[in-house]
């Protein structure tokens, strides 16, 4: 049984790993509104946590950690899920939404890491972030989104290098889901566009199937990424 912490567990990706992973873990969701986590919960076989969160404050980082630290003991797994996409053209692009990507996407990861490194260490724990595809190529349209993602690839490789034999790291980096996630893009051109494409994705359970496969993976061995894609 791993203890695991979940950002943005209120849907999506993080939601459907919460459905898989709770008949056999303790875990601690995080998200922004704690109304739909204590929802969740209720659905949920087992014991576990929900904590309001807003991965871009490091207090409530902290304080989620030690949440975790203090209910279940430690913390085995960290899954870094939350996060946001605006597409647009550059030229077109709202600053403020470029800032909130870097703060959500690549801040928030960090903040998450920080501060469960320490525990992670002492369990050889496992930090799972979710990237795209778009932590590979550079798509049009999504420039400042691929950044971010590419910046996490290279947290996830950092870790990976540095923290051989102590930490494991796995980047999940899933094509188009079919989640809420395009409805950030506030370009209604391109929201209209690729609206669709979304609602014929992968299925959040697809994704979440491999995170389990990832952190259930026998001892001696680690899966250091996995890219996953709609089959069409």
């Amino acid at each position: 049984m791993k203890r695991i912490i979940i950002t943005g567990a209120t849907s999506g990706i993080g939601m459907a790993v919460a459905k898989q992973a709770a008949k056999d873990h303790k875990l601690l969701l995080l998200g922004r509104n704690v109304e739909v986590l204590e929802k969740l919960k209720t659905e949920l076989v087992g014991e576990h946590k929900v904590m309001a969160c807003d991965v871009t404050d490091v207090a409530q980082c902290n304080a989620a950690i030690a949440e975790a630290k203090s209910g279940f003991g430690g913390v085995d797994v960290l899954i870094n899920n939350a996060g946001l996409g605006y597409f647009d053209p550059l030229v077109s692009g709202n600053l403020d939404q470029w800032h909130h990507m870097v703060d959500v996407n690549i801040k928030g990861v960090l903040n998450m890491f920080h501060g469960c490194l320490p525990h992670l260490l002492e369990t050889k724990g496992h930090v799972v972030n979710i990237g795209s595809v778009a932590s590979h190529h550079v798509f049009p349209d999504s420039g400042v989104y691929a950044a971010t993602k590419h910046a996490l690839f290279a947290i996830s490789e950092s870790i990976r290098v540095e923290l051989m034999g102590k930490v494991r790291v796995t980047t999940i980096s899933p094509g188009a889901v079919n989640t809420d996630f395009i409805n950030k893009t506030t370009n209604e051109e391109l929201h209209g566009k690729m609206k669709d494409y979304f609602a014929t994705a992968m299925n959040p359970d697809s994704v979440a199937l491999q995170i389990m496969n990832a952190i259930t993976a026998p001892a001696d061995s680690v899966v250091n990424e996995i890219i996953l894609r709609p089959f069409r």
